[in-house]
């Protein structure tokens, strides 16, 4: 009698093949809708995370040419800093590196720095997350 009761509770258990046939088209449907929600909110945050990230490195390249009267060459340069005396001056704690994890590419034009991201590509041009952004823009000169 145990036996019996032990195979019917085991049994109601679990789902049928038309439980989960249903479920598995139900989320199949709702899939596309979710991501033609989330994308843009996506690009909107990397976008917020580039922009912030090439201020910081900028911010960076400032406090040491204040601190040393002369641009860094490269953003390692940035990354826990020292004056000429060995003493650690303020800086970036660590290489920072774009959504994709490309590193930001910097560069002294006329003298003065500019940070680029290259975009998911980690190429020149495109568009979307594809999108070049640079810090800072070339008519803040």
């Amino acid at each position: 009698m145990n036996n019996d009761r032990n195979r019917r509770t085991l049994a109601k258990k679990g789902f049928t093949l038309l439980e989960l046939i249903v479920v598995i088209t139900i989320i199949g449907l709702l899939g596309p809708l979710v991501v033609t929600k989330v994308a843009p909110i996506l690009f909107r945050a990397n976008k917020t995370k580039i922009t912030s990230d090439l201020k910081i490195i900028y911010n960076s390249s400032k406090i040491i040419y204040t601190t040393s009267g002369g641009w860094p060459e490269s953003i390692d340069e940035m990354v826990n800093p020292v004056d000429e005396d060995g003493n650690e001056m303020e800086g970036l704690a660590e290489m920072p590196r774009d959504p994709w994890g490309n590193e930001y590419e910097y560069e002294l034009r006329d003298g003065k720095p500019v940070i680029i991201c290259l975009g998911r590509d980690a190429n020149t041009g495109g568009e979307g997350d594809d999108q070049d952004y640079e810090y800072p823009e070339t008519d803040e000169y």
